[in-house]
């Protein structure tokens, strides 16, 4: 696959992910705004019931998209003062790993690789195996043509499975890690549990994901309302909370060793200057193609753009669901902005635990 745009690429991508958020099955060309702002816990369950079905038909729709805009990693990143957003993922890369405890030697397991981004940063750095397992069967096919053109076969295999059974022996990962991917799990004490039991005895375990911070309340509808909108966005199901996952790690028989909002080391920019499109932080920071991303996503040009692209569907020119896939990417990336100018998310909620040695647990 030369290009991240696959030959394939066409509407029905977009068609498959809105019929998971409609009332209307009828109508899968346009977003029911509706029902992604107030979502009820009824059609929430139901889509929980999905959520491999749902992230796969989100990253069908979006991954081209991301590597389009934003390169081979799909996260956020605490920004780094000096350092482009593209720098500034490499440099907390690096960081993470560390804080994970990588060695070199170690057989990592890379809980939602994507298109393996990270697992070649880290892998190349540290010197571990890792296997990286995604649900999504382009990510594999994609990511494996990017490990090879890189010549880090030797170190990084991609895999397709399922988090909550993992294609796994017992006791068969030195470590592991996830960055923002456990958030599609459904239950996170069960999918905590389920890579213990591929972890050895004593292996760290170490992840950062989405989350709603424990400043969210359920009973304030417009945090309701911002939650709904990250989930669309993101192809999530039901987002976790802070608590819940602090609660899914003791209770999947971790040792927590430590947690933290990473989102916190941002600076001097906060994280979401740019989903938020603030083309004044855009222009402090270095770089003219960070400018431009930003500049993409800056409320009066993305309006600019969306007026030029209705009347090019006006005249036949382009097909309806260009203004819709728009719109979809508006709640990607407004969504988690809004909630971390709130401070009721963060997509970099870090928990850095440990499997407990044999005679301990």
């Amino acid at each position: 696959m030369a290009s991240h745009m696959p030959a394939n690429y066409a509407e029905d991508r977009l068609h498959r992910y809105l019929a998971h958020w409609t009332r209307d099955p009828s109508n899968v060309s346009t977003l029911d705004v509706d029902a992604i702002s107030w979502a009820t816990d009824k059609e929430r369950d139901e889509r929980e019931k999905k959520y491999c079905e749902v992230a796969s038909d989100y990253y069908d729709l979006v991954t081209p998209l991301y590597e389009q805009g934003w390169g081979q990693q799909f996260h956020y990143t605490p920004l780094t003062p000096g350092l482009s957003i593209g720098e500034s993922m490499t440099a907390y890369e690096k960081t993470f790993a560390e804080l994970a405890r990588l060695k070199k030697g170690m057989r990592v397991l890379d809980l939602g690789c994507g298109i393996g981004g990270p697992a070649r940063t880290i892998a190349s750095t540290v010197g571990c195996t890792i296997v990286g397992i995604t649900d999504n069967a382009w990510h594999v096919e994609r990511g494996t043509a990017l490990t090879k053109k890189t010549g880090l076969v030797h170190l990084v295999t991609l895999v397709q499975g399922d988090f909550l059974k993992l294609p796994f022996p017992d006791e068969s990962f030195d470590a592991a890690y996830s960055v923002e991917s456990l958030c599609y799990a459904p239950d996170p004490a069960e999918v905590y549990r389920e890579i213990k039991r591929v972890l050895k005895p004593g292996a760290p375990f170490t992840f950062h994901d989405f989350a709603m911070t424990e400043k969210f309340d359920e009973r304030i509808p417009e945090h309701r309302r911002v939650r709904n909108w990250v989930e669309f966005g993101n192809g999530i199901t039901k987002m976790p909370w802070v608590p819940q996952m602090r609660a899914g790690v003791k209770k999947a028989g971790f040792e927590l060793l430590s947690e933290q909002d990473m989102a916190f080391r941002s600076a001097p920019a906060p994280w979401y200057y740019g989903p938020a499109g603030d083309i004044w932080w855009a222009w402090k920071m270095p770089g003219w193609a960070d400018f431009w991303k930003v500049l993409k996503m800056w409320e009066p040009f993305r309006g600019t753009a969306h007026a030029v692209y209705r009347l090019m569907i006006l005249f036949g020119m382009l097909p309806r669901e260009v203004s819709t896939l728009m719109d979809t990417m508006w709640y990607c990336t407004k969504g988690v902005a809004v909630g971390g100018k709130m401070g009721i998310f963060t997509p970099m909620y870090l928990f850095v635990c440990r499997k407990p040695a044999k005679g301990k647990e």
